[in-house]
């Protein structure tokens, strides 16, 4: 994987983050997720710190949302809205898509809502960090949602992650939970860019 442009996701679970020793080491991540919200009132701990942290460390981050399909969708948009603020010069927001509760129709129109209504309120089209395996069985074709970035999670050694269905290609790809990066204690997840670093800054929000 050391060819390819890396990057982690972090949140709360991670603890505390020595941002000067990630940025210090040749193979720092070129970019960095971090966990923002969760359903309609939950914030991540350590977002706050782990936002300030990178950013003095001029690493490029961007924020998630872990949706709760039980919650109302009004409900998320504004706690993650709410929370992060404006999301100008940051990679692209993104919807954290792995929680069962709704039937295929009704999963998905909940999905375009919250997408849409980030993107309008942040000025920013928005991604989705997903399984392919409960995305076709949850949420249905990913054709509809091709105008947004896609995050595959899907772990192994294989030279690319399988794709859900009606999906054209991947945008990052988280291949490990059990990485090693300066400064955190514990395993990290680690993720790839399908693209070169001047693909990854064209992705930044105006």
């Amino acid at each position: 994987m050391a060819d390819f442009l890396q990057g982690m996701d972090v949140s709360e679970h991670n603890g505390y983050i020595d941002w000067a020793s990630v940025a210090s080491r040749m193979g720092a991540p070129r970019f960095v997720y971090l966990k923002a919200t969760e359903g309609g009132n939950r914030i991540d701990r350590q977002y706050a710190s782990n936002r300030a942290g990178a950013t003095a460390q001029e690493l490029l981050c961007g924020a998630c949302h872990f949706f709760l399909p039980s919650t109302p969708v009004a409900q998320q948009v504004a706690n993650f809205c709410n929370v992060v603020g404006s999301v100008q010069g940051e990679l692209p927001p993104m919807l954290d898509v792995e929680q069962a509760g709704l039937e295929q129709p009704a999963y998905a129109a909940a999905v375009a809502q919250w997408l849409q209504q980030v993107g309008e309120r942040l000025g920013c089209v928005p991604g989705i960090y997903t399984q392919t395996s409960f995305w076709d069985g949850s949420v249905g074709s990913f054709a509809p949602f091709l105008a947004h970035p896609l995050w595959i999670a899907q772990y192994g050694s294989r030279p690319g992650p399988a794709l859900p269905s009606g999906a054209s290609g991947y945008t990052f790809w988280q291949y490990t939970n059990t990485g090693v990066v300066n400064g955190i204690a514990g395993p990290v997840d680690m993720s790839r860019f399908a693209g070169s670093p001047e693909q990854l800054q064209a992705l930044r929000c105006g």
